[in-house]
Order: structure tokens, then sequence, then C-alpha cells
């Protein structure tokens, strides 16, 4: 009997898990970028040096695809940022990569504020915006 009850429990969990998993596993985002600036080694900090490219203004999380993909500017549409790792913890949605020796992290929040950085041997960029469920688009 206790164990037809553990399995019962043990089913429900695993149901549970599957369940609550796919409802944010299947969610995208539209974050758009506010600001954004640049610590070097040596304290100095502005703008990102981002050569001669122009500054991503927009850009889609994809939970799915695991994939961090810029909208706009134009010049810069379809460059993607892969994700490796995606957690979620108490309502905030957290995502890291690496992207040509530099690490991504990605937090998006359930009020509709996402924090990027970036990290790189002696320069931390900060970017700082708002998000909006892609499904809440359509309505």
């Amino acid at each position: 009997m206790l164990t037809t009850v553990m399995r019962m429990v043990v089913v429900a969990l695993a149901a549970n898990l599957v369940v609550c998993g796919s409802v944010w596993a299947d969610q995208t985002w539209l974050c758009s970028v506010n600001s954004a600036v640049a610590v070097d080694e040596d304290g100095t900090v502005g703008p990102p040096d981002l050569g001669e490219r122009d500054r991503p203004t927009f850009f889609r999380v994809d939970a799915a695809k695991k994939e961090l993909t810029l909208l706009a500017p134009h010049s810069r549409r379809g460059e993607v940022t892969k994700l490796e790792t995606m957690h979620e913890v108490d309502g905030m949605y957290l995502f890291s990569g690496v992207e040509n020796g530099r690490n991504v992290s990605l937090l998006i929040t359930a009020e509709g504020r996402m924090t990027l950085s970036v990290i790189a041997d002696g320069v931390v960029w900060s970017v700082f915006g708002n998000v909006l469920p892609e499904g809440e688009t359509k309505e």
C-alpha cells in the first residue's frame, strides 16, 4: 500500500515538473535596450566599445531554441547568441551562454525588466531594458 502511494506521489511530481517546465520552456520575450555601460579593468566607465558595429536596440529571447536573436538595428538583425543554460527562480528567468570568448548572462523578471551582462577579459558590459512576453503583443 505504501509503495503504491509513493508511486502516485512520484508520478504526480513528475507530471507537475513536465507541465510547469514546458510552460516557460516555450516562452519567448521581446526585449528593448534602454541603456548600456562598460567598465574596464582600469576603472574607466563609458559606453560599450562595439567597434564599427551598431548598438543593438531590440532582441528576442526564445527559451525553446535557447537563443537570443538581435532584431534591431537592421544592420545587426538575425545575429544569434546561443544560451546554454536556463533556470527559473522565484519568477525570474536566468540564461547564460558563451559568444566569441565572452560570457553572456541574462536576467528577465516577471515585472518586465531585463539585465544583460557581457563579461570579457578586463571588461564588463551591463545592459538594462524592458521585456514583453511575445504572446502579450497579440492582445
